[in-house]
């Protein structure tokens, strides 16, 4: 029986764009490599806009500012961080030095997994870590704004059901059973006409684009926002590998976010648990 590997999900801090688009094809070689001389695991790069929690953290060592994010988002060995260059301050982080090669990488990040997975196998991660809320935004030292202009962004507990569009109702069929005992109504359509009509009648929390379905994502998630009742909607994209996803366009149809495929069910969970209330 064929058995799905997920690769483990990097989320950049501080590199530069072009270190950052070295690791990029070093990492999209390996994943398109049948047989790898440099690593057991394959891993791919966080988009900014990503839902997903990241596995590990690559960081620019010299960066005093990716250092302060790196603090912020308190790394350990559920979520462990590497360097690359070495930090001015004195830090418990492994590091690996410039220029980066294929081999040191592969061999830091590997260990790390390594060392993940055993303190994943000898604690419940779900009950014993505590993961910090992931920022759209820099945290700022010293905020002055009126505290009312944060109330007025923040999003009331989202209320519905989940709606999958999609070619077929496989993956709809799989949410489902993944939500049942929760109790969360999980339907499914391969029409943009059918999906805004769907959410202008039914109660939906969370709408999941898969982005090879025949629509324009973006056009539909502008459409199903345009209405009142469904402004407050969050419609992800679920993205793979030959999608292009346009920055500009997310934010300009109000796309909350996307997902890479292929996306393990423990990474799926997590990001219902943060959107449903009724998810535990």
């Amino acid at each position: 029986m064929h058995t799905q590997i997920f690769p483990f999900a990097v989320r950049f801090i501080g590199l530069s764009v072009a270190e950052a688009g070295l690791v990029d094809q070093i990492f999209a070689a390996e994943l398109e490599s049948e047989h790898s001389e440099f690593s057991e695991h394959t891993y791919f790069r966080l988009h900014d806009d990503s839902l997903q929690d990241p596995d590990l953290y690559l960081v620019n060592g010299t960066d005093l500012k990716a250092l302060a994010i790196l603090s912020d988002l308190r790394p350990n060995d559920f979520r462990p961080a590497l360097l690359v260059g070495s930090s001015v301050l004195v830090l418990s982080y492994p590091c690996i030095e410039r220029p980066i090669r294929c081999a040191p990488l592969f061999t830091a990040l590997d260990h790390l997994v390594e060392k993940r997975a055993d303190a994943l196998s000898r604690l419940e991660a779900s009950d014993v870590v505590s993961v910090p809320e992931r920022r759209r935004r820099d945290r700022l030292d010293m905020d002055l704004t009126d505290p009312e202009f944060y109330k007025k962004m923040r999003r009331g507990p989202l209320k519905g059901g989940v709606l999958i569009v999609d070619k077929t109702g496989v993956f709809c069929q799989y949410v489902g059973e993944m939500l049942a005992r929760n109790q969360v109504a999980v339907d499914w359509t391969f029409d943009e006409a059918k999906a805004v009509e769907y959410c202008q009648k039914q109660h939906t929390a969370v709408v999941m684009i898969n982005t090879s379905t025949p629509v324009d994502p973006y056009a539909l998630c502008a459409a199903i926002k345009k209405n009142s009742l469904t402004r407050n909607v969050v419609v992800i994209f679920l993205v793979g590998k030959s999608f292009v996803y346009d920055l500009v366009r997310a934010q300009s149809s109000g796309t909350d976010g996307l997902l890479n495929k292929p996306l393990s069910p423990n990474h799926l969970m997590t990001v219902f648990r943060k959107l449903l209330p009724a998810v535990r």
